[in-house]
C-alpha cells in the first residue's frame, strides 16, 4: 500500500471512530434526558433539559442519591452515570478537535514518522487512533449497559417513576 493510500484508510478509521464515540455518546445524553423526565416526582424536564450533560448527570445522581435505602440496581446506575460525565471530557476533546497528520522528527537523525491524532487546542491532550477506538467502545457498552440498567432501576425504585 502506498503513502496516499495508506493516508485515505487511516482517515476512513477515524470517521468511523470518530463517529460512533459521538453517536454512542449521544445514547448516555438521551439517557439522561430520559431520566430526567421520568425519575423526579416533580415535572422538571422542561427547565432541566437545558442544562449541560455534567449538570444533568450531578442531577440525577442527586436525586438518586437522595433516597434511602439505595438498592443494588440504583447505585449501580449511579455508578454508570459517574462514569459516563467522566468520559464527557474525552467526549468534547473528539468532538471540538480535528483529527490532524501530525509529524515527528528524531533530532539526532533525521528520521520522520506520520501519525493522524487529535491534539487538543490547548495541546493538553493527544489521542491516537488506539485511544479514540477503546474510547469509543467503552461508551457504545457504557450505553448498552446504562439501557438495561434503566429498567432495573425502574423497577427497583420505591420512589417509582412517572409515565
Amino acid at each position: 500500500m502506498n503513502g496516499a493510500d495508506q493516508h485515505g484508510r487511516e482517515i476512513e478509521d477515524w470517521r468511523a471512530v470518530v463517529g460512533k464515540a459521538i453517536v454512542c455518546f449521544g445514547e448516555l445524553e438521551l439517557v439522561t434526558y430520559k431520566c430526567l423526565s421520568h425519575i423526579p416526582s416533580d415535572k422538571i424536564s422542561d427547565t432541566s433539559s437545558r442544562l449541560g450533560f455534567s449538570r444533568r448527570v450531578d442531577l440525577i445522581v442527586e436525586i438518586l442519591e437522595g433516597r434511602s435505602p439505595l438498592p443494588q440496581p440504583v447505585s449501580n446506575f449511579v455508578s454508570m452515570l459517574k462514569r459516563a460525565k467522566e468520559l464527557a471530557g474525552t467526549r468534547n476533546d473528539i468532538a471540538h478537535n480535528p483529527v490532524m497528520l501530525n509529524m515527528f522528527v528524531l533530532k539526532t537523525s533525521g528520521d520522520t514518522m506520520l501519525e493522524h491524532s487529535i491534539t487538543t487546542a490547548r495541546g493538553g491532550r493527544f489521542i491516537d487512533l488506539a485511544s479514540a477506538k477503546e474510547f469509543a467502545d467503552e461508551v457504545e457498552s457504557l450505553a448498552a449497559s446504562m439501557w438495561l440498567q434503566i429498567g432495573k432501576v425502574a423497577k427497583s425504585d420505591a420512589s417509582g417513576w412517572r409515565d
